[in-house]
């Protein structure tokens, strides 16, 4: 279930509604605050998160996680008239005024920009993309994967794309689905359910996920 006026059919989704299929489920959307997922999980107030969330070895400390259901690739998004627009390597960022989402790797990241001025992250994506709309910020830190939809809502913003082996190093690549450590049984079900939707059907998804968000 969908709350009334909200959007939620985006790639994250669109995996969610497969695996309750599968499983012989009714899928219900519930909407929560990034940093409210882990303990959302944990307490039971939702069963599984399904949000582009990275196994990251803190976080496995606390929740286990499925296999990947897509591989993830950092970058960052400017202003086309930015003084950064042709960056090329994260040294190129040096001076460069970042931001990132709270209490997502990506924010911890920007570390990895000698002389960057790390700003204090903000809470959503749209506050993000707010921020760097209004030049409060240089740059904001994103996934690649992501970025076709924002620039296309943005026609001012450019990606930038780093050379190879010149951009950011991960502390774990692919989004998975969060589960309780007790889950154990739900968890196998839901890798099977994951091996069995091949590249090309990812790809489709994915794309009409991009194709019908709203802009």
């Amino acid at each position: 279930a969908i709350a009334a006026g909200g959007y939620a059919d985006g790639y994250d989704v669109r995996i969610a509604k497969i695996i309750a299929d599968q499983l012989g489920m009714e899928l219900e959307i519930v909407k929560t605050e990034w940093d409210g997922l882990t303990p959302a999980l944990l307490s039971g107030n939702i069963d599984v998160i399904i949000a582009g969330m990275s196994p990251t070895a803190e976080r496995r400390m606390t929740i286990d996680f499925t296999d990947s259901y897509y591989d993830t690739e950092l970058t960052v998004v400017v202003r086309k008239d930015s003084a950064f627009a042709g960056a090329k390597r994260l040294a190129d960022l040096a001076g460069a005024k970042i931001t990132g989402q709270m209490s997502t790797f990506h924010y911890d990241m920007i570390d990895q920009i000698e002389g960057v001025e790390h700003l204090s992250p903000v809470g959503s994506v749209p506050d993000m993309i707010s921020r760097l709309q209004q030049g409060t910020c240089d740059a904001i830190v994103i996934n690649v994967e992501n970025a076709q939809g924002y620039l296309a809502s943005n026609p001012n913003f450019r990606l930038v794309t780093f050379d190879e082996g010149s951009g950011f190093t991960l502390p774990a690549k692919g989004s998975c689905v969060g589960l309780r450590k007790s889950d154990n049984e739900l968890l196998d079900q839901i890798n099977t359910i994951l091996s069995g939707i091949d590249d090309d059907a990812r790809s489709a998804m994915w794309q009409a996920a991009v194709d019908g968000q709203p802009q």
